[in-house]
């Protein structure tokens, strides 16, 4: 059985991720977070041609309750597994698929109105 290292909370708030498909286009979805732990996030999407176990992307969670500043957290992840999300109500495919994750980094916290980077760095947001 596998065993989780961190446990995972859940949090449905909007998720921009960007990234590359099987074909090399670039694209960018937001789309809705399910959870998160201290290691990765659940996230559904409608575009099952955009990810693919092993793939890296970029995610930002839009952080709600922040409409001053418009805040996130943003890290590069790995795409782990991709699963059929099933409706309860019939226990039917939705159309929607799970993409669980794994981050690769610390994240970021950003703000609007404070530029990504700055002299080719990321920019942390400490106040």
């Amino acid at each position: 059985m596998e065993q989780r290292q961190f446990q995972r909370f859940p949090l449905r708030c909007r998720l921009k991720v960007q990234g590359k498909n099987q074909s090399g286009h670039s694209f960018v979805e937001t789309t809705e977070l399910i959870n998160i732990s201290g290691g990765g996030a659940l996230f559904s999407t409608r575009m099952r041609d955009h990810y693919v176990q092993g793939q890296t992307i970029k995610t930002n969670i839009l952080l709600p309750g922040t409409p001053d500043i418009q805040g996130s957290m943003t890290t590069s992840a790995k795409v782990i597994s991709i699963n059929n999300r099933i409706d309860s109500s019939d226990d039917k495919p939705n159309g929607c698929i799970q993409v669980a994750v794994r981050f690769l980094e610390p994240f970021k916290l950003l703000r609007r109105n404070e530029p990504a980077t700055v002299d080719g760095k990321q920019r942390a947001v400490s106040r």
